[in-house]
């Protein structure tokens, strides 16, 4: 009897929740739904997904109608709760841990005792890393908890995941009855967590796998039980970003999402949307550093203050909203998340962009480097919002220059698509904007107001003997600009960059003669007449056949 009661719960909380998401884009509801429909298992299916079950068990739940009766009850027996032998209350009494102890049980973990109380060491060590997790995230972190049944205790079920789902995933949170939450933007629900039973033979083995699934999945639980699913178009990308970030916040020294990044920098991947959220797809982990990132610039509330908006809107505006609380917009954040994946491997900046930066994959040009000659186009149609696209260029001096072509719109249709073409001109042009050392370039597409253009020089420049440099430093309280000597008297062409080789300044100046010298000065502000931070600074002179580059170093006083 008590079976068939959480049969009819499980299918009330299917049915009742399907209504929110029937705007929802067809393409999405096809990956799950269309497959199962035409005769494929649930396992099946399931097994064509990576790492975490929780996004495809919520698509099943956002489109239960849509299924096939026969599907329907398979996939309700899937989502019961399951019967184990043996439970256990973690020492904070917060989790109740379910798990099997029989030889003849496939979920049953490695029975080794030597504490001698009776349960397997690594029940133990389950209870004990979720207790943990408890604390981090809702009495450190400050989120708010998920719904805790009737019994006061969190569930946790111990299984083989292979067994249960046909492949080696990491874990899975299940949604398997709703909170009453009529006209709510985002309904919870109350979910339970699925982990594996000894995690042999995954990426991260044995119990640092189970310490990064349970900080990934019981933010998943936070997520759901407090702060809802509205089943709205592209919406889960932001719930995988959130829990794979919070593996590294509460366990940083492990590292898991390592193996998830080389899809955010391989070429033919820049295309996706950062709101992408195929639960078949990788890229939901591998944004990961986007809470990296957020941490860094903004720290760790900022994170906890999308998630309050999400009880309210969609995830993309819920981020935007936050990032406006701290003075920024998506649009902005998103043209600075692709010029913080520029730097990684070893262009990595730690001091500057991701701590682990080094370590990280490093992005490839979207079409191979092409020698410049006079004028060089780049041109991509089909491209979507919010996505990057990465070119780079070798000059005459055998120097390159690589582009960081943003699409920061903020939208979350499927359908929107554009061009672009940037092209690159070695003298100036109508309607062109400097790049520095005597290039240009110009940036049409359907819509140029929602993109984003960085040209950055990789190479450090090499201080020039033909070129004196005084005052270097440069106090800015002791003289008003830095003065550069050259062997001309024609116009120079005078560029500088910041550390990072952000373009800071160019302009078109004619020398001063002083003493028998030419010289040329720059006053330490940039293109906007703005005061330049304190810092070193790179220079680029070039005139007649002439490239001088060298560096400079400005103290603010």
């Amino acid at each position: 009897m008590s079976k068939v009661i959480t049969y009819i719960a499980i299918i009330s909380v299917l049915i009742g929740h399907s209504l929110y998401a029937q705007h929802r884009s067809d393409e999405h509801r096809q990956d799950i739904i269309q497959m199962l429909n035409e005769g494929k298992s649930l396992h099946e299916v399931l097994s064509l997904h990576e790492k975490c079950l929780t996004a495809p068990m919520m698509e099943l739940t956002a489109h239960f109608d849509k299924l096939l009766p026969s599907t329907q009850m398979e996939v309700i027996r899937m989502f019961a709760l399951p019967v184990m032998e043996n439970t256990v209350v973690s020492p904070n009494e917060l989790f109740k841990i379910h798990y099997d102890t029989s030889a003849s049980s496939p979920h049953t973990p490695p029975l080794i005792d030597e504490s001698g109380n009776g349960i397997p060491d690594y029940i133990d060590s389950v209870a004990s890393v979720f207790d943990h997790v408890w604390h981090y995230q809702i009495d450190k972190l400050g989120y708010d908890i998920p719904y805790i049944d009737e019994s006061g205790y969190y569930h946790v079920y111990v299984v083989n995941m292979i067994v249960r789902f046909g492949r080696q995933f990491y874990g899975a949170t299940i949604p398997y009855k709703s909170i009453d939450d009529e006209g709510e933007f985002s309904p919870r629900f109350k979910t339970y967590i699925y982990i594996d039973h000894k995690y042999e033979g995954y990426p991260t083995s044995g119990l640092n796998g189970m310490r990064v699934t349970a900080a990934h999945e019981f933010h998943h639980a936070i997520q759901f039980g407090a702060y809802g699913y509205s089943g709205a178009s592209n919406t889960l990308f932001f719930y995988e970003i959130t829990s794979t970030w919070f593996e590294d916040v509460v366990y940083p020294e492990i590292n898991d999402y390592y193996f998830y990044l080389p899809v955010l920098f391989r070429r033919n991947i820049y295309n996706y949307p950062f709101y992408h959220s195929r639960s078949t797809d990788l890229h939901m982990y591998a944004r990961a550093i986007w809470g990296l990132m957020m941490e860094r610039r903004y720290g760790r509330d900022i994170m906890r203050q999308k998630w309050e908006y999400i009880k309210e809107m969609h995830p993309i505006d819920a981020i935007d909203r936050a990032l406006r609380d701290y003075g920024s917009t998506l649009e902005q954040d998103l043209a600075e998340f692709n010029l913080w994946k520029f730097y990684t491997g070893s262009r990595a900046r730690p001091d500057k962009f991701f701590i682990d930066g080094a370590d990280y994959p490093m992005l490839t040009e979207k079409t191979p480097a092409i020698q410049h000659i006079g004028e060089t186009m780049f041109r991509d149609v089909d491209v979507q919002t919010q996505t990057i696209h990465y070119h780079a260029i070798i000059t005459v001096e055998q120097d390159t220059v690589y582009f960081l072509v943003c699409n920061v719109e903020n939208n979350v249709s499927d359908n929107d698509e554009g061009f672009y073409e940037l092209t690159v001109f070695s003298e100036r042009r109508p309607d062109t904007l400097p790049i520095g050392n005597g290039l240009w370039y110009r940036l049409e597409s359907n819509n140029p107001s929602v993109w984003k253009i960085f040209p950055l020089y990789m190479e450090s420049p090499v201080a020039d003997e033909r070129i004196s440099v005084y005052p270097n430093p440069f106090r800015t309280g002791q003289a008003s600009s830095v003065s550069f000597v050259v062997d001309t008297a024609e116009e120079v062409d005078l560029t500088i960059f910041s550390s990072d080789m952000r373009l800071v300044f160019d302009g078109n100046l004619t020398p001063d003669r002083t003493f028998d010298r030419s010289v040329v000065r720059w006053n330490g502000r940039d293109n906007r007449d703005r005061q330049v931070a304190s810092g070193v600074y790179f220079y680029v002179l070039h005139y007649s056949n002439t490239v001088a580059k060298g560096k400079v170093t400005l103290i603010r006083e």
